[in-house]
């Protein structure tokens, strides 16, 4: 059975109908996706590829990138893309390329498209890039047991990369990182008070919201 090629993969993702039952939990699902073929390395090769190219996404509606990235980030959603990323099969350096370059699709996608105030209630792809840490299956730490949540090298290219995107003057690209950054804490409670205090020291012109929220 041949790999999906990535522009099969994309439209895998994000080319459904926008609908509250979302395609994802179709009967067919399963089947569908094991049609394509996808190896943990081929999934975090194409999520790299997705981060770094994400001008890819402008053939689909914002509220069809926005199902997509639940799907494919969300540790809950069937196929478990993300899982991925914490697979010891697929090489580290890899995984920690993928996570590195969530910098740039924040910087060069979700800054232009979220201009102005976040709103993650009423907005689906607010939504998903303010829960985009907290939905992802690793949490800094062991979340089932060792071994299960990732290497400590990957955890610091979480907590680097939400730095990275902390400091992106957009609101909702300050807020998804201080939600993830509050989820590392418990794990890294020192480096994460580093990084928070240093964004507050350097960062003039703040918006009452994140400043509180921070």
């Amino acid at each position: 059975m041949p790999t999906a090629t990535f522009d099969q993969w994309l439209d895998a993702v994000f080319d459904h109908p926008v609908r509250k039952r979302e395609w994802y939990w179709d009967e067919n699902f399963e089947t569908f996706w094991e049609g394509l073929a996808l190896s943990d390395g081929i999934t975090v090769e194409y999520m790299i590829r997705l981060f770094l190219e994400p001008e890819k996404l402008k053939r689909y509606s914002m509220e069809q990138v926005a199902q997509g990235f639940w799907f494919l980030m969300n540790e809950s959603t069937p196929g478990k893309s993300a899982y991925a990323l914490l697979q010891r099969d697929v090489a580290l350096e890899n995984r920690i390329d993928c996570v590195r370059a969530m910098a740039n699709f924040f910087r060069v996608f979700v800054a232009p498209a979220a201009p102005g105030k976040a709103n993650a209630q009423k907005d689906d792809f607010h939504g998903i890039c303010y829960m985009w840490w907290d939905i992802l299956p690793t949490r800094g730490g062991p979340i089932y047991g060792p071994g299960t949540g990732g290497e400590p090298e990957l955890h610091d290219a979480c907590l680097d990369t939400m730095a990275e995107i902390l400091r992106i003057p957009c609101e909702l690209c300050q807020l998804s990182a201080l939600h993830g950054l509050n989820h590392w804490h418990l794990e890294h409670p020192q480096r994460v008070e580093e990084i928070i205090d240093a964004f507050l020291e350097k960062s003039p012109g703040l918006t009452n919201r994140i400043i509180e929220y921070a």
